[in-house]
């Protein structure tokens, strides 16, 4: 073999040697970041669900509490309709102790459109926490299926 078949064949050996060095390195890149991908979701993941379990147990909550004030705020409108009954007119002995039911009623309903408004509100932050949750389990379902780690 002449040197200069030698030297070709050296410099390709070389080549290819270099060749699959470079995407030996490439898929090992690849590889740590998929890895670092999934690790970062799965992270995310854990904390978005330990937020949407405390907006639902927030919810519960707050539902049970308003149904407890509805159910006072009953008892007083019908307390208030029993003292406006007798004739459609408080008796005067009687109009101090109406008039502390009635206020009761009012600051009652009060308390609870404002205690209504903030469980909507909250319904509505606690909607987008579960769907930022349900969309990084998706993502997250998403690279581990492109990385052929099967879960299912």
């Amino acid at each position: 073999m002449s040197p200069l078949v030698r030297t070709g064949l050296a410099t390709l050996a070389a080549i290819v040697v270099g060749l699959l060095v470079v995407l030996g390195i490439q898929r090992i890149v690849e590889r740590q970041q998929t890895v670092a991908e999934i690790n970062r979701l799965r992270e995310e993941l854990f904390r978005t669900r330990l937020a949407s379990d405390r907006c639902r147990g927030s919810l519960q909550t707050s539902e049970a509490s308003l149904r407890n004030l509805s159910v006072t705020i009953d008892s007083l409108r019908v307390a208030v309709d029993e003292y406006e009954t007798a004739g459609r007119q408080v008796p005067a002995a009687m109009y101090e102790e109406y008039l502390g039911v009635f206020e009761q009623y009012n600051d009652s309903v009060a308390a609870w459109e404002g205690r209504e408004r903030r469980l909507r509100s909250a319904e509505t932050s606690c909607r987008s926490t579960i769907e930022r949750h349900n969309a990084l389990r998706d993502s997250l379902q998403l690279v581990l299926d492109e990385a052929g780690i099967e879960t299912r």
